[in-house]
């Protein structure tokens, strides 16, 4: 074929390309166009205009970039060039795509969890506008296509890549460190629950982020005995300590890749301690400089001698000096608790003064002596956030909700002043609070030094871009259906640890 014949086609081929990158150009700008309009919206958990969430119409409100002129510039370091795999303090600026190999059913999304000891995940129930959950067979399956479409998407950051996780390897990490890894928060519910339900609306944060992580371990045979007789604080409300079960499958398997004794099997590789607020009463109402006869009712799960208990986990063994040789890992979620409605002594003329006072004593808390020998006892933090943002997989809303979740608007006044004392627009203020703190603790800390080292686990985007994971949208923000971006949060703080620790 002649040169001249092949030159149609190549012009076709030239037009193509060029509507191509015209089209291209076109979505970016209109993404950049979108993106310069969202900063100015008001700093609200939704759209003002739309869902009235103001306490006052005559309070002013922050703007994106008022609030952001008052967070604390932190520092970023720059990524090592050869590395393939995110730096952690990189690893939570990205996006969600679809999963690469993606579940077809709600079969295949169990099969992939299967285990031989207790019910695996099987919906993420629908409720109508009035609260009600959807029963019925018919509503079954898609609440169960809902729990597969939400789970079909993965966590993309913008540079590098996640590690695999692996929950062996994990375990055997926990091992090797004198008291294994411990998760400490909590959030807004005080109710009973069941400690294997799928899902359970009263469950906190923490004991979530729990439910997620043990699935994973049955799914690789490794079992455990809960608050066995022999350590302290079994029995404690609000404290669990998980000791592996002598007659686990995995048992061996785990002791002899860890290379640990048999005095080091017998203490717990998971706690979890449900702690609300990380301080007592006292410091509460001296950092909001509260009258002492105030009355304040409050049901905070607290945990009396928890940084004790910490302490004990921690401490190294004589004995196992060889071979207990890591670090103690340490899970912070600072949850709903520090908000204007768990906190009715802060009060002002307006509700923007009212939020100065939140601030004002966020900061004071982490100027306590009781938090500075908190940051210097622990050696990992994540700070748990969630908000409602318009950009989420539009796949994972494939018509299995009973209504829509951008439009549902709230009736009754009081309904929409009690959701702003949450105070979920002041997440990411108070996040930066504690990244400057941790920072500022981490440059003090001399190289040689042996004391705690700190790292701020930033989840804020991956879970900010997912509101249609949460239990219950648009009325429950705090709540997620299970696994879903827990499975995340734990893949990104695994990660986080080998980076940090060298072994990638």
């Amino acid at each position: 074929m002649s040169r001249f014949s092949r030159a149609p086609r190549l012009r076709m081929v030239l037009f193509f390309l060029s509507l191509f990158l015209i089209y291209s150009f076109h979505q970016h700008l209109g993404y950049w166009m979108d993106s310069r309009s969202f900063l100015e919206q008001p700093l609200d958990i939704f759209d003002p205009a739309e869902y009235s969430y103001h306490h006052s119409e005559d309070a002013p409100s922050l703007s994106w970039k008022e609030a952001e002129e008052d967070i604390i510039e932190v520092k970023a370091p720059v990524s090592p060039a050869q590395s393939p795999f995110c730096q952690s303090y990189e690893c939570g600026k990205g996006k969600w795509t679809p999963r690469r190999n993606p579940f077809t059913s709600l079969e295949h999304f169990q099969s992939a969890h299967s285990n031989s000891y207790h019910p695996v995940w099987y919906a993420c129930d629908l409720w109508n506008a009035e609260r009600v959950k959807a029963e019925g067979e018919e509503n079954m399956k898609r609440a169960g296509q809902r729990l597969v479409d939400m789970m079909n998407w993965e966590w993309l950051p913008d540079r590098g890549k996640l590690l695999e996780y692996d929950p062996i390897e994990f375990v055997v990490r926990m091992l090797k460190s004198p008291g294994g890894l411990i998760l400490v928060g909590g959030e807004i519910f005080f109710n009973s629950f069941n400690n294997y339900a799928p899902t359970h609306p009263t469950d906190s944060i923490t004991r979530q982020h729990w439910h997620a992580f043990y699935v994973h371990f049955l799914h690789h045979d490794i079992t455990y005995h809960s608050n066995p007789e022999h350590l302290p604080l079994a029995g404690t409300p609000s404290v669990d300590q998980f000791v592996l079960k002598k007659n686990s499958p995995m048992y061996k398997v785990l002791q002899e890749k860890a290379g640990v004794p048999d005095s080091r099997m017998e203490r717990p590789f998971f706690t979890i301690m449900e702690e609300h607020m990380g301080i007592g009463e006292a410091d509460i109402r001296a950092i909001t400089n509260v009258k002492p006869d105030f009355e304040w009712a409050h049901k905070f799960r607290r945990i009396e001698g928890w940084e004790d208990h910490m302490k004990w986990l921690a401490t190294p063994r004589e004995g196992e000096e060889d071979s207990v040789t890591e670090d103690t890992l340490v899970m912070i979620n600072a949850g709903a608790h520090w908000s204007r409605q768990e906190l009715p002594m802060l009060r002002a003329p307006t509700e923007i003064e009212e939020k100065a006072l939140l601030t004002d004593a966020y900061a004071r808390m982490n100027e306590r002596p009781s938090t500075t020998a908190l940051l210097r006892l622990v050696t990992q933090v994540v700070k748990t956030l969630v908000r409602h943002t318009k950009t989420w997989p539009t796949q994972g809303l494939k018509n299995n909700f009973l209504y829509n979740v951008s439009k549902t608007k709230l009736s009754l006044d009081g309904e929409k002043l009690g959701r702003s004392r949450w105070d979920w627009d002041e997440f990411k203020h108070h996040n930066e609070m504690w990244n400057s703190t941790i920072q500022s603790i981490m440059e003090e800390r001399p190289e040689e030094s042996k004391d705690a080292k700190w790292y701020y686990l930033d989840v804020w985007d991956l879970s900010l871009q997912r509101p249609e994971a949460h239990l219950e949208p648009p009325q429950d923000c705090l709540h997620w259906c299970l696994p879903t971006v827990f499975d995340d949060w734990t893949k990104l703080f695994y990660h986080t640890v080998n980076i940090e620790e060298g072994r990638q």
